[in-house]
């Protein structure tokens, strides 16, 4: 096959995945690296997620993005990550917008799996599509779903270019988060159906930044 499956998907045009008013809106691109600015403001004792929200309003934007290929430390935090202290960097994108809104397909596929991850810290529901491009077999991973996007949903499913399947989840069934989307590519599920780690060790940066490819490629979003 001549062609990468990054650059088939830089050459094509998608469907957002969220309304497209939110996903190509005013944007608060969030820096959660332990250098971000916005832990100077926690440290003098403000909420992390009150501050993402001051932020926004101040600036009119109407997503908050986290950020593919970022290290994070706030994933300590939470009981789903105990014991996994190296798993800091974030391999898919975060679109942080309220609970409720419609989720998309970018490009026509099947339903691979779906599954609650019900544990704080977890992705919460999760659904993953299966794609066709061009030669390229590949899966996107939505996560942080509302409960009920599950139920109308079966392995096999075929799902139309922009077709709803989702919608975000609440941060009472989303694995306790601010409400958001976790969008990512997987290439190689690695034998799973109804799951992908959105955080790994970057000591295998290589292997899983190659293996989950940007998010933007898809997202086609101008300030990240």
């Amino acid at each position: 096959m001549s062609s990468t499956l990054e650059s088939v998907l830089a050459q094509h045009d998608f469907h957002c995945v969220i309304p497209e008013h939110l996903q190509h809106g005013i944007p608060l691109v969030v820096d959660l690296t332990p250098t971000g600015d916005i832990w100077d403001k926690v440290r003098e004792g403000a909420n992390y997620v009150e501050e993402m929200h001051k932020r926004a309003s101040q600036i009119g934007a109407v997503v908050n993005i986290g950020r593919y290929a970022e290290e994070r430390m706030i994933y300590q935090d939470t009981d789903n990550f105990a014991g996994r202290e190296a798993c800091t960097l974030h391999i898919g994108v975060d679109l942080g917008i309220p609970a409720g809104n419609p989720v998309f397909a970018p490009l026509a596929g099947e339903v691979l799996g779906f599954a609650d991850h019900d544990t704080i810290g977890d992705y919460g529901p999760v659904v993953i599509l299966r794609h066709k491009l061009e030669g390229h077999v590949f899966f996107t991973l939505y996560g942080h779903l509302a409960r009920a996007s599950l139920t109308a949903l079966s392995v096999g499913q075929q799902i139309a270019q922009g077709q709803q399947f989702a919608t975000i989840g609440t941060s009472a069934e989303n694995g306790g988060w601010p409400t958001h989307l976790h969008f990512q590519i997987v290439k190689d599920m690695q034998g799973s159906t109804d799951d992908y780690t959105g955080v790994v060790n970057p000591e295998q940066a290589d292997f899983y930044l190659s293996n989950c490819p940007d998010p933007n490629l898809i997202l086609n979003i101008s300030s990240i």
